[in-house]
């Protein structure tokens, strides 16, 4: 399974005046004891036009990790490392789309940290997905995550089955909380595809795919959750 987060872009001109395989760097602080230096994070400009009108990026982003161990056969005992993490990263100017693969967390703190230090050159944000109308456009949801309940010894639901969201269940548990996902089917290029959408539009992919076929079939995902589905469109799919 691959997660990739749809940031909608306000400002990305860190690499107007720079070429492939050039990289920018938040600040970093050095220590000044024995300790690790400030994690930090990269962005790597790997390919422009890549795919689709996509140009792609690396993203080597570290973070503290509080953890007990030893290492290089050492006898001190360390109470922390740095990780690093790789994470695939595509921007789109035409769309004001920038994609990146990963984990939330990572990607959160990477985008902070671009925030603070190029605030003027880099600036995205998440949205949140309008469930009713994706679920119009999809031919199967078979499972979802509902939270936010007042009730103190029910914090969350994950209800699964075929087309759930017509279930009793699910519409009783949805008029007492709300929705943070959606699993759901829909049928692309005559193939059917299981995928996981979250409430601020990140896509879970669940089929092991080329990076190529993800991007198309994101594409193809982006109209419901950006709601630029024409009605046209609609018509005929619920015809055929």
């Amino acid at each position: 399974m691959k997660a990739y987060h749809f940031l909608d872009v306000d400002k990305f001109d860190l690499f107007d005046s720079k070429g492939e395989n050039e990289t920018i760097s938040t600040f970093q602080q050095l220590s000044t004891a024995a300790g690790d230096d400030e994690p930090k994070s990269d962005l790597k400009l790997i390919k422009r036009d890549y795919y689709r009108g996509f140009d792609k990026y690396n993203i080597i982003h570290e973070k503290v990790r509080r953890k007990k161990g030893r290492a290089y056969g050492a006898d001190a005992i360390f109470n922390q490392f740095v990780e690093t993490l790789n994470m695939n990263a595509y921007f789109n100017k035409n769309l004001n789309l920038f994609i990146v693969e990963g984990n939330k967390g990572a990607v959160n703190e990477f985008i902070k940290k671009f925030h603070r230090d190029y605030a003027t050159q880099f600036r995205v944000k998440r949205d949140n997905v309008d469930f009713p109308y994706l679920i119009q456009h999809t031919h199967n949801v078979w499972g979802g995550w509902l939270n936010g309940f007042n009730d103190g010894s029910l914090k969350s639901v994950a209800l699964y089955g075929d087309h759930v969201n017509l279930s009793e269940d699910y519409n009783r548990y949805e008029a007492a909380g709300r929705l943070s996902s959606l699993n759901c089917s829909i049928t692309f290029e005559k193939n059917s595809y299981d995928f996981m959408i979250t409430v601020n539009k990140t896509v879970v992919v669940m089929q092991n795919r080329t990076p190529e076929q993800d991007l198309d079939l994101l594409l193809f995902i982006r109209p419901m959750l950006y709601k630029e589905i024409k009605e046209v469109e609609t018509m005929e799919n619920n015809s055929q």
